[in-house]
């Protein structure tokens, strides 16, 4: 093996061990690929307890329409079917759309200028995922991949971040040990994620893999290795351990899976609540319907509304009655925002210029707004990006650290040199 392993370039050395600790394993839980950090920080927790403990983060795919949710207008050619409501809060309007999450207005905050320089899905996903603009042969870290660099890990066992039918770009430059727990399905938790063979086979294929990987860190003793190694460890105590119960949404009552709503993302989000719960420090959802049919009229509007409103307001009641929410932050946005006038067809394009985004809970000034769009919702002002809205959240986590050097020795930051948005921060 020594000699095999001596002929490859190191790219082929990521590549087969890779391959060969997931065809060893029979398991789905390796990352696509190998990338080191130098230079990283020693985890450090906060001088003083953060305001924030845990991160629940909604991610509204396909462009969530900022005048149908949370900025509307009272022009009947920008607001279309949408018209501003009164909220809890005296100070904050959003869409009669969303009429249970307007009974919590106190506890939301909403940023509605927003902007992005991309209106193309794939790289504004991007952005919002991790605060730059895509690079050729460079992919970033998920906000729960920086966490977990800056404060450790949250959990002994459990993994920092859980990514619920999601894109996220994962750990990125960072070392696989970052990687996110990936769920495909969350009424099935990880099952989908363990290994189809009986116990006397999967402890033989243990027992080969140990050996593979002790041979392979003793020849090649890197960084990136050892992390790997720490990785494995963690899916074998998966595979292994009964793992399973904190991922089992079906343990909830059958009221309370019924009130997330009995689709993908009620379901996700139920799940994102039971993981916080249990220690994980970074959950996200992604939306099962896409904000993207808006292209074609309002006609699905309100099942988009309507599944935003009852699990968003169902997972801010939940975390109240358990005394979570003052430490939970939930994050409502998406990749973009769709233009303010509506077509001819009642429909609404992409509109990267401004968006909003809805913050509630854990480090969070509640019934407020900050930002906004001038009267035909187009032009934001002052202008907030994905990167400010990293660092809002990163602060109130209380992440004493934004910066890196990884390979080549170039030095990375959180969001690429962002500002907080210190006025919704409690």
């Amino acid at each position: 093996m020594k000699e095999l392993l001596q002929t490859l370039d190191e790219p082929s050395r990521r590549a087969f061990l890779l391959y060969t600790a997931k065809t060893t394993l029979g398991v789905s839980l390796a990352p696509c690929f190998l990338t080191g950090a130098e230079g990283a920080p020693t985890p450090q927790k906060p001088l003083k307890k953060a305001p924030c403990e845990r991160v629940i983060f909604l991610y509204m795919k396909g462009g969530m329409s900022q005048t149908d949710t949370f900025d509307p207008k009272e022009s009947p050619g920008i607001g279309g079917p949408s018209k501003p409501i009164a909220t809890q809060s005296p100070d904050l309007k959003i869409s009669d759309k969303l009429p249970k999450l307007a009974m919590q207005g106190n506890d939301l905050s909403v940023i509605r200028s927003m902007t992005t320089k991309t209106g193309a899905h794939s790289q504004a996903r991007y952005v919002m995922h991790t605060g730059y603009r895509q690079r050729t042969g460079m992919t970033h870290p998920q906000l729960g991949s920086w966490a977990q660099m800056f404060l450790g890990k949250s959990d002994p066992i459990l993994p920092s971040s859980v990514v619920i039918a999601s894109g996220n770009p994962g750990p990125g430059f960072l070392p696989p040990d970052y990687s996110p727990l990936p769920i495909g399905n969350a009424s099935r938790g990880i099952k989908d994620l363990l290994p189809k063979i009986d116990k006397a086979k999967l402890e033989k294929r243990v027992r080969l893999a140990k050996g593979f990987s002790s041979s392979f860190a003793h020849y090649f003793p890197h960084e990136e290795v050892r992390a790997y190694s720490d990785f494995y460890d963690q899916t074998v105590k998966f595979m292994s351990g009964d793992m399973a119960e904190p991922f089992d949404i079906m343990r909830e009552p059958g009221n309370l899976r019924n009130r997330y709503g009995n689709h993908a993302f009620g379901q996700g989000a139920l799940l994102a609540r039971r993981l916080v719960e249990r220690g994980v420090r970074y959950v996200e959802v992604t939306s099962n319907r896409s904000w993207d049919s808006m292209h074609g009229g309002s006609k699905n509007l309100a099942n988009l509304a309507n599944e935003l409103d009852g699990t968003v307001s169902s997972l801010m009641t939940d975390l109240r009655d358990r005394g979570m929410l003052d430490s939970t932050m939930i994050v409502v946005t998406s990749e973009f925002g769709r233009t303010p006038k509506v077509k001819s067809n009642g429909g609404r394009d992409h509109h990267p210029n401004g968006f909003s985004a809805m913050l509630a809970g854990g480090g969070i000034k509640g019934g407020i707004a900050v930002g906004e769009t001038d009267e035909n919702g187009r032009d934001p002002f002052p202008e907030f990006e994905p990167k400010d809205l990293h660092a809002t959240i990163a602060e109130a986590l209380g992440m004493t650290g934004t910066k890196i050097r990884r390979l080549p020795g170039r030095p990375s930051f959180l969001g690429g040199k962002p500002k907080p948005i210190k006025e919704i921060l409690a």
